[in-house]
């Protein structure tokens, strides 16, 4: 199948996606006026008035001048019609982006890549106040309450967010973990004949990479040169790879997410590999260096997860390389997904600390970043990503939301802050 044959999902801003989960259309006014009111009253308000309080309002614009604003009062959240005078945030977009934006269809985030906003005042940023309390009064997903996390083993006793399990601990015990934290790191757990394999396999791989091609992303790395930073759908250039998801140990460690989740070889990125070979403050592009984000950040969360994520560790992460950052309990929450240095100090942030053979777990849906390295020892991690098994239904061959990026199949992707420059910040 050619490039021009894979499913276009990213893409499908004129319709919406929200059809292909057979969905129906929502009328923007009956909504607001009627549905979102009665969710307010019964208790929505509450849920999300502590993480706007003090915003200024934020008004949404579809063709034809329909508007309506969130505004926050001082002891809840109101959704009027029209467009609020004192508005910080203004923003137009289609009705079909819309009812993708309701559905969880496209993400905020989502709906800037896929260069559906446009903003009369405020940008991107300025909507992110509002952003992930929309989300939560459109889905119902509840907001990442970073202010009341509580987190407990099974004897009751605070969890030890920067605990290392090894394979004699109690399952139940790494899958309490796990489904608290959204993460899990197991020491030990791949045989270093395995590692050894996969390794050299995955140096190959690399180093028959080149630019322009659907599975490999690139980077510039300041000095006129070229790096892989990313190698997708592994399980199609090597037996070793394709058999990852069949490992036992794999399949031991998917399990403990007690999710229902299946292989995605040809879809989503299949298995993929994350490459840091680069020195410490080397101002490379794209997003060889990832922000906080999450694998279901552009839009389709509830149809794609469960998606859980076995990494295997063919080098060592820590200070002296670089590391897999985890917000503590942020999986399946609305959140903000940019925070600050102030409110970094305050947030779970957990730097996960790995050895050559270690394995990872996460579930994709939580928050998690790869910024640059601290040290100058390469880092490369092997995941093997399961999801939903409605995804093949719904996401094509060759096919995910990441269609969207600006680059995408080409291997040059701009990263987010590039993209704020150039997608979605027209002023009208």
């Amino acid at each position: 199948m050619s490039m021009a044959e894979r499913d276009d999902i990213g893409r499908e801003v004129l319709h919406g996606m929200y059809r292909r989960a057979g969905f129906a259309p929502v009328d923007f006014e009956t909504f607001h006026r009627e549905e979102l009111l009665r969710r307010l009253a019964d208790g929505a308000s509450d849920a999300v008035h502590w993480d706007v309080a003090g915003a200024a309002p934020f008004s949404i614009v579809l063709p034809g001048e329909r508007a309506f604003s969130f505004i926050a009062r001082e002891d809840r959240v109101e959704v009027l019609p029209g467009i609020a005078q004192d508005a910080e945030t203004i923003v137009e977009m289609s009705e079909e982006a819309w009812i993708d934006f309701r559905y969880e269809m496209r993400t905020w985030i989502g709906l800037l890549y896929s260069n559906a906003l446009r903003f009369r005042r405020g940008s991107f940023d300025t909507g992110d106040r509002w952003a992930p309390a929309i989300r939560t009064l459109y889905s119902g997903r509840p907001l990442y309450d970073w202010r009341n996390l509580d987190f407990r083993d099974l004897a009751g006793e605070p969890l030890d967010l920067h605990r290392r399990f090894g394979l004699e601990d109690s399952r139940e015990e790494m899958s309490s973990f796990l489904l608290q934290t959204g993460y899990l790191v197991v020491k030990r757990a791949f045989d270093p004949g395995l590692v050894a394999r996969l390794s050299k396999e995955l140096d190959r791989v690399r180093d028959e990479a080149v630019p322009g091609e659907l599975t490999s992303w690139w980077a510039d790395d300041g000095k006129g040169g070229r790096f892989p930073y990313r190698l997708t759908y592994l399980s199609e250039k090597s037996p070793e790879f394709a058999a990852l998801y069949g490992n036992p140990r794999v399949v031991e460690l998917r399990d403990l997410a007690k999710a229902n989740v299946v292989p995605t070889p040809d879809r989503i990125e299949g298995i993929l590999a994350v490459l840091k070979e680069f020195q410490p403050g080397a101002e490379v592009s794209a997003f060889a260096n990832l922000p906080f984000h999450n694998d279901c950040g552009l839009g389709g969360c509830h149809i794609t997860c469960p998606c859980v994520l076995v990494g295997v560790q063919l080098d060592a992460a820590n200070a002296g390389s670089s590391q897999l950052h985890m917000m503590a309990g942020s999986w399946g929450k609305s959140f903000h997904p940019f925070p600050d240095a102030a409110m970094r100090a305050r947030l779970p942030i957990i730097p996960l600390v790995t050895e050559p053979g270690d394995a990872t777990v996460h579930i994709g849906c939580g928050l998690h970043a790869g910024p640059g390295p601290t040290g100058s020892a390469r880092r490369r991690t092997i995941y093997i990503q399961h999801y939903s098994p409605r995804t093949p239904e719904i996401i094509g061959w060759h096919a995910g939301y990441n269609q969207m990026m600006p680059g995408y199949g080409e291997g040059d992707i701009p990263n987010f802050e590039e993209v704020k420059e150039v997608v979605g910040q027209v002023q009208t």
